[in-house]
């Protein structure tokens, strides 16, 4: 023992930093690849500290002895960050999708940009409703849910507690497809609009044959849909408070299956 230090203590530390480093790598944005692994560790580090005094003191019950068993604990501490990060990322794959549809229907699909911090390619509509998304997440606070998430971890799964149930396995996949619903959903407006200006086009192909409406669609289903989009763009917030509170509902659901 060094200044009331316990290699035990050490040790449980160390687990919680791994649960939470799981979180934070499969986290989108901060788990992407731009984000430097330093300033990753850091952060969990930094939430470590912050959580270690939250963490129930019957959470780790019986230290192992055994490195092996120890070790087993560890690799279980990395799935349980990994199922939390996996369901939060599909909050934001979902948005990421509605954009990419709007996109190549608003003719943006023609040149795709490279996104360093997103490190894919993605048309320049995309890459500009993701940042405006990620700046309602943030100015609204909605980062909280993640690291309230985060905390009940502690208070729901004992160390090394993961035990998935048979129904976990339909709830991820039904999940996952929850994606295009949500996509669909998000991008309706736009969508339903653009048909109808498709639809225009079309009937005035057939009735002015001399007017080239292929090059017209272009400028056209662009306009449309980009007003369409701005108007759209007060209801932004509160869509996302609600999707994002249905995330957190979810990561809930996903605590208790995988809860012993």
């Amino acid at each position: 023992m060094i200044y009331g230090i316990t290699v035990e203590s050490i040790l449980t530390a160390a687990l919680i930093f791994i649960r939470v480093g799981g979180i934070l790598f499969a986290l989108p944005f901060i788990g992407d690849q731009p984000t430097p692994v330093r300033v990753r560790i850091l952060l969990a580090v930094a939430l470590t500290f912050t959580i270690h005094g939250l963490v129930p003191p019957n959470w780790l019950t019986a230290f192992p002895q055994d490195p092996l068993v120890y070790f087993l604990l560890v690799i279980k501490e990395i799935c349980i960050g990994l199922f939390i990060g996996f369901v939060a990322r599909i909050a934001f794959d979902s948005i990421i999708m509605a954009a990419s549809l709007l996109g190549y229907q608003m003719g943006f699909g023609v040149a795709d940009l490279f996104m360093p911090d997103a490190d894919v390619q993605m048309n320049a509509f995309t890459a500009f409703h993701r940042i405006l998304m990620l700046m309602i997440f943030l100015g609204l606070n909605l980062h909280h849910i993640y690291l309230d998430a985060m905390i009940r971890t502690f208070s729901m799964i004992p160390a090394g507690g993961i035990a998935p149930q048979m129904e976990m396995g339909n709830f991820l996949i039904e999940l996952t497809g929850g994606i295009f619903r949500v996509s669909m959903q998000l991008a309706a407006p736009v969508l339903v609009a653009l048909m109808f200006t498709n639809t225009a086009l079309g009937l005035i192909a057939r009735t002015v044959p001399q007017l080239n409406v292929f090059t017209l669609s272009f400028p056209v289903g662009f306009f449309v849909g980009l007003a369409v989009y701005m108007a759209c763009l007060p209801f932004f917030p509160g869509w996302a408070a609600e999707h994002f509170n249905t995330s957190q509902e979810q990561i809930l659901l996903t605590l208790k299956g995988i809860a012993p």
